[in-house]
């Protein structure tokens, strides 16, 4: 992985755990179905605008079928997810859970015949433990409530580690802006409806409205331009340890701004998430690939 992947790893870090802290902000006023469209619509606009500075074709009637299609998978369902469960779970716990993200990736390339290392399937296992022990031991009470957000979120990592690898499949030669802004169009369109009906019945504040410009156009336009250079240059499975920095930021950011208190089992269920990405991608010493030596045979002299 090199220096300019890894800063922008770092930097999406930061700007998608602020994001969960926006959704904290915005959805107890206007809404889950209102947060997550108004999300799509700052973010597709956006987007449009600056392809029509650079003079960057959409490419619209080519590939409209696959910008919606994976434009719902990688937005439209997550979005409504993180929004859903942004009612009950700190802003903290929804990057917690997103973090589980690399372990789907896992799963689905089980599934797709690959034979995921001992390590892989470990972090698996550890990071799902993670979760369990935010679900039963954290300050939010388990209940039919918050286990519907739990689900909710871990339906959007779910669809995260989905869509990466589809985008890398279908889109290995397009231009990583054309995608990401194809995309956030595509998913935009069956979002509005959700949007609409949820609709708030008076304007809400400036900070309320500040919020939801900047999670959409950081958060997502800004952020995605970068998550698909990185999908492109570093391939699915690397671009998603993006998820490791997530959960950092977004304590970080709960803490200092919405005064949201690290418990032991917020603190151990982060723990043993982050153990998991860094088993999955066999960051640990016990657990790397050692390289496999061939002896070379000395050649007869003729």
């Amino acid at each position: 992985m090199n220096t300019t992947v890894l800063i922008r790893l770092l930097l999406l870090g930061m700007i998608w755990g602020a994001s969960f802290l926006f959704q904290r902000i915005a959805v107890p006023v206007v809404g889950a179905g209102t947060t997550a469209g108004a999300r799509m619509v700052f973010a597709a606009l956006t987007m449009v605008l600056v392809l029509v500075v650079l003079r960057k074709p959409l490419q619209w009637r080519q590939r409209w079928k696959d910008y919606v299609l994976i434009g719902t998978i990688v937005s439209t369902i997550p979005f409504l997810c993180f929004a859903f469960g942004a009612y009950v779970l700190p802003a903290g716990y929804l990057a917690v859970v997103n973090a589980t993200t690399p372990m789907f990736t896992v799963l689905l390339a089980g599934m797709a015949g690959q034979q995921p290392s001992t390590s892989k399937w470990l972090g698996v296992v550890v990071g799902f433990f993670g979760v369990f022990t935010l679900a039963r031991f954290g300050s939010i009470g388990l209940n039919l409530q918050s286990a519907l957000a739990f689900s909710a979120v871990l339906l959007a990592a779910f669809c995260y580690a989905f869509s990466a690898r589809a985008i890398q499949k279908r889109f290995v030669d397009a231009d990583p802006l054309v995608v990401a802004s194809g995309n956030l169009i595509g998913g935009t369109l069956p979002l509005l409806p959700f949007a609409a009906w949820s609709l708030p019945a008076q304007v809400p504040s400036l900070g309320v409205i500040g919020a939801l410009v900047a999670l959409g156009v950081i958060c997502t336009a800004f952020a995605y331009a970068l998550h698909f250079q990185n999908i492109r240059e570093a391939g699915s499975e690397r671009a998603v340890t993006v998820t490791f920095f997530v959960p950092i930021f977004a304590q970080l950011w709960g803490a200092l701004f919405l005064g949201e208190h690290v418990t032991w089992a917020s603190a151990t269920g982060s723990a043993l998430v982050l153990l998991a990405v860094a088993l999955i991608f066999e960051l640990l010493p016990v657990f790397k690939r050692k390289p496999v030596i061939v002896k070379m045979l000395p050649r007869e002299c003729s």
